[in-house]
Order: structure tokens, then C-alpha cells, then sequence
């Protein structure tokens, strides 16, 4: 029997394809039943916006993921299973542990940490302060953070950091090191908490890529590392870390459907001198699609600065992982570092070297298409049900009239 003494419900949480976290609440007396057995849902609900025809899927807690929320409340990480209780292909949990188990020991000695970016809005939908990047300014916005950073530590998700970020209102909490699937756990665990804290404070979180025009975006960069493998004791990479990193830059244009799955993902990317523009990687470039943090010696890390929050965490390091493990299989030669000059990263000088990320939802979902290995990497139904999403999206947005547009052409055309 688990103790679950104080707790009068379970939440059994799961995300869709599109990363969306959903969940079915059962009584606490009901809990091991559901470990044990499986809880009937309706699995139509892992399609998300892409949802057709219902069908009787099972919910089956992962114990060792069961975390107390406060007020009675306990949250579990569940997998999904058809009614005879295999495990369903197309859930995205399910694809990272496939991939996970593909690689061996790539996977088993890798931690991954995150940083996780986001803003934070008042009830007008408006930021709720004018602090800049590394503001000390106490506000009821630090407190969200702060309150948010106590419950995931709590809760055993390690927080490395947090502070606010340049935009108004913006903030960023730093998640992990972490085993992938475990990280990819806790930002999914990341994000609900910080939006219930968010709402107990009277305001509202939105991981949106780009919510505001004029204003940064929000990133969500991931630290890869592998102790004693990938970066030298200096910090530099090793031949295995020069394959990693070009396997990542080879698969980086398909890579962006999963890192930024959503229209507004790419009014982030190009947008300015930290979003990344193109496929290069470097040491000190803001604007690198990788970077290498070779001044921390053999604490660097391998930094992708592609993903915004509304990635789904498991595929984003699926793909990640696949991308890495194959450039380091076949021993990809790794190009020259892009860096920086004094003058700052332009990425117009000598663009017709550079391969430039997708400029749309619809370029990304090409590329990953054409990456055969980005392909094969996910199961057939998770991968349909995704790029059906996708494009329906995309296909919606195309239609729409903005006010940019109305403001632009109403008079003048």
C-alpha cells in the first residue's frame, strides 16, 4: 500500500502530442488500484487539437514520480496503454524512453538541465512589472518565482536559479541537471506549478514564444552534458563532443519543428541578436543555434538555444538525443565556430554560407519530413498526429486578417 496520508486526491497527469499537460483526478484510496491495474481515459485526448475519434486507452502511474502538491493534492507522472496493456506508441513519454534505450550509455550518462523563460501578466494581460534583465526589484513577481522555485525543489526537481529576464514582466527559472526523461518530467511539472502559483498571486504565466511585439522572446535553452565524455577538461570538445555537436547541426533545420512547434515560435527565432538564425554553433555567440561554454572548463556544456516552452519536453529531447548520436556515430565533421566580433553577430555577413533555421510552422514541418532520421526516430501514429496538428494550425493562421495588416493596407491599397 502507498502512504498517501494527508492526500485525498491523485491528479494522473500526461501531456498530449503537442506537450499540453491534461490529467485525470481520482480519489486517494483509489491510487494503487490505478498503479496496479491502469485507469480507463479516453485516449483521444494524447491527440490533442488533432483529437478525432475516441478510443479506451489506460493511465498507469509511474510511482516513482508520485510528488504531494499541497491541499490535499498529489500529482503523478502516467504512461499510456491500449486496453490490453501494452504501451501505446504515440505517446510522447514513451518515444524518449524508446530513444533512450536506443542510444545505451549516451542516454544513461547524459543530464540535461534547462532554462526556462516566461512572463508573467496581470489581469489586463499586461506585464506585471518594468524590471529589466537581473533586476534586484522585489515585486509580487519575485514572489511567484520564488514560491514556484520552493514547491519544484520540494517536490525533488532541482532549481539552479532564477531571475528576471529582459523583457517586462519576464522572468527565468533554471531546471535541473537531470537524467533527460526525468528533466523532461520536471518541466512539464515546471510549468503547471508556476502557472498555479501564478494564479494564487492574482496574475497569469504564459510560456507564449513571443507574446509582445517590440519585446524578447521566451526561450527554453537546454544544457546537455556527459561527465567525462563529450568536453575535455578545458572545456573543450573531444572527438566524441565535435561529432555530438555536428549531429545536432546536421539535423538542426528538423530539429525546429519539435524545438518550436508553433506559429508564433517563429516571431521569436530572427527576432534579434539572442535568438537564433541560422545553423551555426560557437563559444560566445548569442545567436547561435549551439553554444559551447568552454570557460567552464569540464562543467561546460552543450547549449541548445533553438526550443521555446511550448516544445513537448520528450520530443524535443528525443530529437536532441537522436541528432547527437548519430553525428557521434558516424563521426560528422564538425564545421568552424561562428562567432561573435567586437561589433556584435550579424548574420547578413556571409550569409550564403550560413544555412539559415526555418523562417515558418510550415518550412520547419518540411524539414523535418525531408530528416529521414528525425523520421524514423518517432513512431508513424505519434509523428501523423502531430504534423496533422501542426499544419491545421499553421493553415488556420494563414487566414487570419491582423491588425498589422488592417493598419497597413486598409487605406492604402
Amino acid at each position: 500500500m502507498t502512504d498517501l496520508t494527508g492526500i485525498e486526491w491523485v491528479r494522473l497527469s500526461f501531456v498530449d502530442v503537442f506537450g499540453t499537460s491534461n490529467s485525470v483526478q481520482i480519489p486517494a484510496g483509489r491510487y494503487d488500484e490505478a498503479a496496479a491495474r491502469g485507469t480507463p481515459f479516453d485516449g483521444s485526448a494524447l491527440e490533442g487539437r488533432a483529437r478525432y475519434l475516441e478510443s479506451d486507452m489506460l493511465l498507469r502511474p509511474v510511482p516513482s514520480t508520485l510528488v504531494e502538491l499541497g491541499d490535499g493534492v498529489a500529482r503523478v507522472v502516467c504512461t499510456a496503454h491500449t486496453p490490453d496493456g501494452a504501451r501505446w506508441p504515440a505517446d510522447p513519454r514513451y518515444a524518449l524512453e524508446s530513444l533512450l534505450d536506443d542510444v545505451g550509455d549516451l542516454g544513461d550518462q547524459m543530464t540535461v538541465a534547462a532554462e526556462l523563460e516566461f512572463y508573467l501578466l496581470d489581469e489586463d494581460d499586461d506585464p506585471v512589472d518594468t524590471a529589466g534583465y537581473f533586476d534586484e526589484l522585489e515585486s509580487d513577481g519575485t514572489d511567484v518565482v520564488r514560491a514556484a522555485a520552493a514547491r519544484l525543489v520540494a517536490s525533488g526537481i532541482p532549481v539552479d536559479a532564477c531571475h528576471h529576464e529582459a523583457g517586462p514582466g519576464q522572468y527565468e527559472l533554471d531546471v535541473g541537471p537531470l537524467p533527460p526523461l526525468q528533466l523532461a518530467d520536471g518541466l512539464v511539472l515546471a510549468k503547471q506549478i508556476i502557472r498555479d502559483r501564478a494564479r494564487v498571486f492574482g496574475m497569469q504565466a504564459t510560456f507564449m514564444p513571443q507574446p509582445f511585439s517590440g519585446q524578447p522572446g521566451s526561450g527554453l535553452h537546454v544544457h546537455q552534458r556527459m561527465k567525462d565524455r563529450l568536453v575535455d577538461a578545458a572545456g573543450a570538445l573531444d572527438p566524441e563532443g565535435r561529432g555530438f555537436v555536428a549531429g545536432q547541426l546536421t539535423h538542426g533545420r528538423g530539429m525546429s519543428a519539435l524545438a518550436a512547434p508553433t506559429v508564433n515560435s517563429y516571431k521569436r527565432l530572427h527576432a534579434g541578436p539572442e535568438a537564433p538564425g541560422a545553423v551555426v554553433w560557437a563559444h560566445t555567440n548569442r545567436a547561435a543555434l549551439l553554444r559551447v561554454s568552454s570557460y567552464r572548463g569540464s562543467d561546460a556544456s552543450i547549449e541548445y538555444r533553438g526550443a521555446d516552452p511550448s516544445a513537448n519536453p520528450y520530443l524535443l529531447l528525443a530529437g536532441l538525443l537522436a541528432a547527437g548520436f548519430d553525428g557521434l556515430e558516424r563521426g560528422v565533421e564538425l564545421p568552424s565556430p561562428a562567432e561573435e566580433s567586437a561589433h556584435g553577430y550579424d548574420p547578413t555577413v556571409g550569409a550564403t554560407l550560413l544555412e539559415p533555421l526555418p523562417r515558418s510552422l510550415d518550412d520547419a514541418l518540411d524539414a523535418l519530413l525531408a530528416d529521414d532520421l528525425l523520421v524514423d526516430t518517432f513512431d508513424d501514429q505519434l509523428l501523423a498526429r502531430l504534423l496533422d496538428g501542426r499544419r491545421a494550425e499553421a493553415e488556420a493562421y494563414r487566414g487570419l486578417v491582423t491588425d498589422w495588416e488592417r493598419a497597413r493596407y486598409l487605406e492604402d491599397t
